[in-house]
């Protein structure tokens, strides 16, 4: 009969704690994370779009007590295409109340109002809702393009009426 020979238990190769190599990956991810939050976002400009409030009309004369629309056209120029604009993202307001209570657009068409040969966008907003007052002086319309950039455009308003010092 054969004697068995004792064998020799070999200890396994000790693996390092995963906690350890957690540690070790999450290094390198913090570092990108860093980084990155010191990049700051990039967003782009709006572009500045030429605009005539009353198209045709010099100065442009609105009386803050008035029920009817105003009309505000998007020129097309050498450098921009009043086509692209989405007329339901147009927003139409005094300059000293940017940003709040803006009035939207509730009719438009394209039309060539400055006798360029460029069909324009015209939009006619509720004269009520655009907070033009006595004081007001410049109208600001912002909006989009068709592939969502932003659009603004300001122009000078001639207020009249009763209690406006102004004529026109």
């Amino acid at each position: 009969m054969r004697r068995l020979t004792k064998l020799k238990v070999i200890q396994p190769i000790e693996k390092p704690m995963i906690k350890n190599n957690i540690a070790l990956l999450a290094i390198p991810i913090l570092a990108t994370i860093m980084v990155l939050a010191t990049i700051p976002p990039v967003f782009a400009p709006n572009i500045e779009v030429d605009i005539d409030i009353k198209p045709g009309s010099d100065p442009n004369s609105i009386n803050p007590n008035s029920m009817g629309l105003v009309p505000v056209a998007i020129l097309t120029t050498d450098t921009f295409d009043a086509s692209t604009v989405d007329p339901s993202t147009l927003s139409f307001t005094a300059v000293v109340d940017i940003g709040s209570n803006n009035t939207n657009c509730v009719r438009h068409g394209l039309e060539d109002v400055d006798g360029d040969g460029d069909l324009d966008l015209v939009c006619k907003f509720p004269q009520k809702t655009t907070w033009i007052n006595c004081d007001t002086t410049q109208g600001v319309i912002t909006g989009q393009t068709n592939d969502g950039q932003s659009i603004i455009g300001f122009d000078s308003i001639n207020p009249v009426g009763k209690g406006c010092n102004s004529t026109g």
